[in-house]
């Protein structure tokens, strides 16, 4: 790409919007009825080390199992996407290698069947645009250096539910110099909202390439790596930024077509860190549009884990990030930033503890998922520290809603990969660590946070929930 159109949000905070946010929105928003249509539910679960497929008629009653309810399923499945009421999609991350996955419906007997197989690059996100399941990372590309070091580009696939085609970009789109300061990016989620699609962008570093690319855009040689470091998906070599020169700013890529190649608008703001969820490669989703397509855009503060390298490390230093977990926004119609701000850390009601993930739940609500714990233990027990709290937040009053009627907090082991909407409530399947324990899903109220107690399910664990209409192929 050779330019990018930016966005700068620079609207002023009002008078002690740093920490308690401005005054509330003066128009209601709208609460709309989603998944109102007529269907059953497919949950994905695991039991005994096999994965199947269950369908139910109701969550909010019952008890069934994966003796009368499941079928077994064969293929190994990381991430589940309902793609619309009659297809669900469901794709394997391998580890780096290339993913794999399929798409699915419910037949007139209300058994899952596949329809099409997919195999396609490697991913680290993903999310749905138009005819397609979208997924990205990045990899080498063709380009290089005078020294032979590749430029990284995006690999994009386009995964059609409609004849399950797979596809990707027929040409390079550079992740390095996205943003214009000579690093190379990454994405984090998408929504497709008012005929656009959003993307978080995030900064990781300069590459080799970057480097010997555009040396002006190195702030300092401290952070230039003189040798082998890091581990996983963190690991460097010498002549490499590790981690980003700018963890103190958010950026999203606006796309008004029908693919990657054209120019997206990008919109930026120093109010907040990058905006994502991180789990060692994958990279969570923490944008999400409300039912107005207002954009909200989240951010952990996760650049403040950037802690200074050891005394005898082949790094000298990083840029730490200094900002709290916080969320800012896009109007629907807009292309920038507008003023609005909420510091999740320090408002009324809030634990202190910074973000790890959420996700839409209805109306102008988000369910937030926070560590367990300070921002500096999350920098110490990395991938082990605790990500049990659970609370709602209403944007347009910048309202925190505690969550009464669930099990113990520090007896949840896990409540799914994502809530499931319907009508002005949503579902989380929840599994706790007392003995005999099954999971069980729990419907919650947005507006007041009162969980009720639903469909129990005999299994070791629940993936997620989606509701589909029964086909006749």
């Amino acid at each position: 790409m050779n330019k990018k159109n930016f966005m700068l949000g620079l609207g002023a905070f009002c008078m002690g919007g740093l920490f308690m946010g401005c005054q509330n929105e003066e128009n209601d928003p709208t609460f709309s009825n989603h998944n109102n249509f007529k269907g059953n539910y497919v949950i994905p679960v695991t039991a005994g080390g096999t994965s199947y497929l269950l369908t139910a008629e109701s969550l909010d009653e019952g008890k069934i199992s994966v003796i009368e309810n499941g079928k077994e399923f064969q293929d190994q499945i990381s991430y589940w996407i309902f793609y619309d009421q009659n297809y669900f999609f469901g794709i394997k991350y391998n580890d780096g290698s290339q993913g794999t996955g399929g798409c699915y419906y419910l037949d007139a007997n209300n058994v899952p069947q596949k329809k099409y197989t997919y195999t396609f690059n490697r991913f680290t996100t993903y999310g749905t645009w138009g005819d397609n399941v979208i997924t990205v990372s990045t990899g080498d590309t063709k380009q290089t250096d005078s020294q032979g070091n590749a430029a990284q580009g995006f690999l994009f696939n386009y995964l059609n539910a409609k004849d399950g085609t797979t596809s990707t970009n027929q040409q390079d789109i550079l992740a390095e110099n996205f943003l214009g300061n000579g690093e190379k990016v990454t994405m984090a989620g998408f929504v497709e909202a008012n005929g656009k699609l959003y993307t978080s962008i995030i900064p990781m570093g300069m590459s080799h390439y970057g480097v010997n690319t555009w040396p002006d855009k190195v702030l300092s040689q401290d952070y230039v790596a003189t040798g082998t470091g890091g581990s996983g998906s963190g690991k460097y070599t010498a002549g490499q930024i590790p981690s980003t020169q700018y963890p103190d700013n958010a950026y999203i890529a606006i796309y008004s077509g029908s693919n990657f190649d054209e120019e997206p608008v990008i919109a930026t703001t120093d109010k907040i860190g990058f905006a994502c969820g991180r789990m060692r490669s994958q990279y969570y989703q923490t944008i999400w549009s409300d039912d107005d397509g207002n954009l909200y855009v989240f951010s952990g503060g996760y650049g403040r884990t950037a802690t200074q390298p050891a005394a005898d490390a082949n790094l000298k230093a990083k840029v730490q990030g200094t900002l709290p977990s916080g969320v800012v926004r896009i109007p629907a119609g807009s292309t920038a930033f507008d003023e609005y701000y909420c510091n999740l850390e320090t408002m009324s009601g809030a634990s202190g503890h910074p973000l790890f993930r959420c996700w839409h739940v209805g109306g102008d609500y988000f369910l937030l998922n926070n560590y367990g714990c300070s921002i500096e233990e999350v920098a110490t027990l990395g991938t082990n520290a605790p990500k049990n709290e659970l609370v709602i937040f209403k944007a347009s009053e910048k309202k925190l809603i505690p969550i009464t009627g669930l099990p113990d907090m520090n007896l949840i082991s896990s409540f799914g990969n994502s809530p499931y909407l319907e009508n002005q409530y949503f579902y989380i399947p929840v599994l706790t660590t007392e003995e005999g324990a099954t999971p069980t899903f729990y419907k919650i109220n947005p507006q007041t946070g009162e969980a009720v107690k639903g469909l129990e399910v005999e299994a070791d664990e629940i993936t997620t929930v989606g509701k589909i209409a029964l086909t006749q192929q």
